[in-house]
């Protein structure tokens, strides 16, 4: 029997894209194989998606973080007053990390020891992570093989433009404490215990043009890598006009900023819109505030809706801006200053394949005037065309799961 534990990490802010990274590749597995045992150590919504899609769920320790707190402190307007902007920087994944609450000495202790302990009585014959920071010292403690997903702006050494990973403070003190208690090698950055620290392979679910990686026999690109059918609801939209569909979820645009924005550009246009924030406890889906072509839905199945979509305003997230090339989707990103974000939209633009305009584009004037322009734009239409195939060819989920069966 193939015992396989799946460790996307838990955080006091949850990522959608790490749950359902890991769960694409288990599902395949799960098709490939009948003698196996799958675990998911994970927590809040990511558990309950987990669970939803038949997986066994051992719940952990959740780092007590006041989210709310820390990103309502203090806004900007843009110069058309259009935008509300946190202060909050997350101009590296240190950043990301600490806003996750993973570097206190409590989570950093308590994780260790729930995850040392599922270990130990699961026995698994390797350990496939996705943001877990703990994971890759037990499996190293334990001598377990550890995958991971990731990309270019997970590692130590990420700089492009103005971010960086190369922090003063790579928040590392407890880490090491925990490291030199067990006599393992210590860290200078928290970001080496993504991927440099202990993975045997790196799992990109990108393609190499979205990428700036070296060359190494150490990552396997993938391509698009979502599952199917992740969202158990009952969507059923009729499609009667080109369809928008918006999902700039918690970033640098607010949803109550983006929600008034988009109603205002889009009420009464060509379009049918779908405007959706992934869950986002912030995001207005009122049943009320739907007119006769924009719609506000909490949470949809991205896999369904943007296979009907014509455009795609997005925050640059990496699934997103995967599926959409995939799909052969034009996208307008609008990332902020969220490094990865701004990273993967930078890369789609580079491709020819999405708009970049910056955050204070975000207006009525814009957003209507380049929806009307590059839903006939025929060069923008072959470039999507050219890497959909290629982002086709990588095999996918189904290539992680056939590589980790026969390792």
């Amino acid at each position: 029997m193939k015992k396989i534990l799946f460790a996307p990490g838990i955080a006091s802010i949850e990522a959608l894209g790490s749950i359902t990274r890991l769960i694409a590749i288990a599902d395949e597995i799960k098709k490939r194989q009948k003698d196996y045992s799958i675990i998911f150590r994970a927590a809040g919504r990511e558990a309950d998606y987990a669970a939803s899609c038949g997986y066994e769920v051992v719940q952990g320790y959740k780092p007590k973080f006041n989210v709310q707190k820390l990103m309502q402190q203090g806004s900007n307007k843009d110069i058309k007053g259009n935008t509300s902007q946190p202060k909050l920087s997350v101009d590296s994944l240190c950043d990301v990390i600490k806003l996750k609450g993973l570097i206190s000495k409590e989570y950093v202790q308590n994780t260790f020891k729930e995850e040392m302990e599922l270990v130990q009585s699961f026995k698994p014959d390797l350990i496939f992570g996705e943001f877990d920071t703990v994971m890759p010292i037990v499996a190293k403690k334990m001598d377990i093989p550890y995958f991971c997903t990731g990309g270019t702006p997970s590692k130590k050494d990420f700089s492009y433009f103005e971010f960086t990973n190369k922090t003063t403070n790579g928040y590392a003190e407890e880490y090491n404490e925990l490291l030199k208690t067990l006599n393992l090698t210590t860290i200078e950055n928290i970001c080496e215990l993504n991927q440099d620290y202990n993975s045997s392979k790196v799992f990109v679910p990108s393609i190499p043009e979205l990428e700036d990686l070296k060359d190494s026999s150490k990552y396997i690109f993938l391509g698009s890598v979502t599952p199917k059918n992740f969202i158990k609801s009952d969507f059923d939209f009729e499609k009667k006009r080109p369809l928008i569909y918006v999902y700039l979820s918690a970033g640098q645009i607010t949803p109550d900023a983006y929600q008034k924005v988009i109603l205002d550009t889009f009420l009464g246009s060509e379009f049918d819109v779908i405007v959706t924030a992934g869950g986002n406890p912030q995001f207005k889906s009122n049943v009320n505030s739907n007119t006769r072509n924009v719609h506000f839905m909490n949470v949809v199945p991205s896999d369904k809706v943007i296979k009907m979509t014509d455009i795609a305003i997005h925050h640059g997230g990496q699934n997103t801006t995967v599926q959409c090339i995939e799909n052969e989707v034009p996208s307008i990103i609008f990332p902020g200053k969220h490094f990865e974000r701004y990273f993967n939209a930078e890369k789609a633009s580079e491709i020819g394949c999405a708009l970049n305009p910056g955050i204070n584009n975000f207006s009525k004037e814009f957003l209507l005037k380049t929806c009307r322009k590059i839903i006939k734009d025929n060069e923008l239409k072959q470039n999507l065309k050219v890497y959909s195939d290629k982002m086709k060819s990588y095999g996918g989920a189904a290539k992680a799961a056939d590589f980790i069966l026969n390792y």
